[in-house]
């Protein structure tokens, strides 16, 4: 690797050991900070592989093996980065980190080979390139999960951005290395591709701090719920869901979060339980036991919430309180006001207040940021 290819090589392991020094200096941390930071440093010892020639062992074995949270650790990025913290759950990382050993397993196998490859490591790339391709769809696919057009417009923007450039530079390094004659400047490319996603994530995650995401399940928890005599089930004791019950589960989510049906004032359990094409009293089975809602309006006013939250938190938003109590499906201002009340412990309107309040403190700190590092 000379010329040009080096030096965007470099220009990328120096973009990805800031991002990673960046993010271990914020404070305090979310999720999809931490996240990147590992996947930041993997950026760049993955990045370095090529010039570890002729390196003692134990680096070759510490890059192979600390190179191998890229794709995959990004897919955790892109949950964390759209659904917020707590999007990213122990199964989670037990996939990504499943996947790392491929990687590093990959590597290690391939160190020091010379001809063909090895049966070892043909399986491996095998399925590697299949898990590799299945997590960076995921990653694509998180920002459109929830897309709608009521999000906010800088929500949309983030998005957009996000499959743009994201899927801009999975096109780019996967053609590059399909066509012979282009081949030789895979090192280039991929080095282009690490820059530009290194430096749009962290834009996202600058967006996330100022608007962070509604919480998934904004009411709270009863206190009865913690006692051993309860009546809804904890979710230590809630029975395990069935092959059945986990089909429907996820045709309820989609439903909720994709189709976003809470938004339907007059919604009832018999009219989605129709459109699940179950009865009803199974649905609502579902709801209470397997999930662990109270009733089925509890589930609905959650979401409903959540998204009243989102419209409040915009800065740019002029929509009035009446008008977002009604998108989110609410009937009237009385039971929107007492439900918001209920499960954030403030009103609406000193939640939007708070909200803006947050959004010009940072901008006030950004402007200082600026003012300091400008040249005098």
């Amino acid at each position: 690797m000379h010329g040009w290819q080096a030096m965007a090589t470099g220009t990328a392991v120096a973009v990805a050991t800031i991002s990673l020094l960046v993010l271990l200096w914020q404070r305090p941390k979310r999720d999809a900070e931490v996240l990147f930071a590992v996947v930041s440093g993997s950026m760049a010892l993955s990045l370095m592989s090529p010039w570890m020639h002729g390196a003692p062992t134990w680096m070759l074995w510490a890059v192979a093996i600390g190179g191998s949270a890229t794709c995959n650790g990004f897919w955790l990025v892109s949950r964390a980065l759209f659904r917020g913290d707590g999007g990213v759950s122990r199964l989670h990382v037990g996939i990504a980190a499943g996947v790392a050993l491929l990687i590093a397993a990959y590597r290690i196998a391939s160190l020091g080979a010379r001809g063909d490859a090895s049966p070892w490591a043909s399986a491996l790339d095998s399925l590697l390139t299949l898990a590799s391709s299945t997590l960076l769809v995921l990653s694509f696919l998180e920002a459109v999960r929830g897309w709608s057009s009521s999000l906010p417009r800088s929500e949309r923007r983030l998005r957009a951005g996000f499959m743009a450039t994201f899927a801009s530079c999975v096109l780019s390094a996967t053609l590059v290395g399909a066509l012979p004659a282009i081949a030789g400047a895979r090192a280039g490319v991929i080095a282009a591709c690490v820059i530009a996603i290194v430096l749009f994530t962290h834009v996202a995650l600058r967006h996330r701090r100022r608007m962070p995401l509604a919480p998934p399940a904004p009411v709270a928890v009863p206190e009865e719920a913690c006692t051993p005599d309860a009546e809804s089930p904890t979710p230590r004791t809630r029975p395990a869901l069935t092959l059945e019950d986990t089909r429907l589960a996820a045709a309820l989510q989609h439903q909720l979060e994709v189709l976003q049906v809470y938004r339907e004032p007059e919604l009832k359990v018999l009219d989605l339980a129709e459109r699940l094409r179950v009865p009803e009293h199974r649905l609502s089975r579902l709801v209470t036991q397997a999930l662990g809602e109270k009733n089925f309006n509890q589930l609905i006013n959650r979401h409903r919430i959540a998204y009243a939250c989102r419209r409040l938190a915009n800065p740019d938003g002029e929509a009035s309180i009446l008008d977002i109590s009604g998108d989110a499906g609410f009937a009237s201002l009385g039971p929107f006001n007492r439900a918001f009340k209920a499960a954030m412990d403030c009103t609406p309107t000193a939640y939007r207040a708070a909200c803006r309040t947050q959004a010009v403190e940072a901008d006030a700190d950004d402007a200082d940021i600026a003012l300091q590092s400008a040249p005098h």
